[in-house]
């Protein structure tokens, strides 16, 4: 079970979700490394939408997610919690938010699954994704 100061340390490496879309300035956390091969970059959904097609940007996003590539860490009720797989999410950048129309995740933050797991370690709580605290 990943503890609160570990949750927290992973979500001050992460990035928002305008960070994403490159509606901030630059910024580079937890990276690159010469073993990553999947590296969060600042910018990465504009450049999918810019380089693929409209809507792209989303679709990378909700995969990445779905596919526990990329972790999301957000408040719920004020609590920082690991945010499960949602398979139609919907985001916002303002608020860095990720929901599902019913329980939205606020100030939300996205770190590889490599940074979860080095801290985390291999949780059967996260392989079934399933919120670890």
């Amino acid at each position: 079970m990943i503890e609160a100061g570990d949750l927290n340390q992973l979500w001050e490496n992460g990035y928002s979700i305008a960070e994403l879309w490159g509606f901030t300035e630059p910024v580079s956390r937890g990276g690159p490394t010469t073993d990553n091969d999947h590296l969060i970059l600042w910018g990465i959904l504009s450049i999918v939408e810019d380089q693929v097609s409209h809507g792209a940007g989303h679709r990378y996003l909700r995969d990445r997610l779905w596919g526990r590539d990329w972790i999301a860490i957000g408040s719920l009720n004020q609590r920082l919690t690991i945010v499960p797989p949602i398979e139609d999410a919907k985001f916002g950048r303002k608020p860095s938010a990720i929901g599902d129309g019913v329980t939205n995740y606020m100030d939300v933050r996205i770190v590889h699954a490599r940074s979860f797991l080095a801290i985390a370690g291999n949780s059967s709580a996260f392989f079934a994704n399933q919120t670890l605290l």
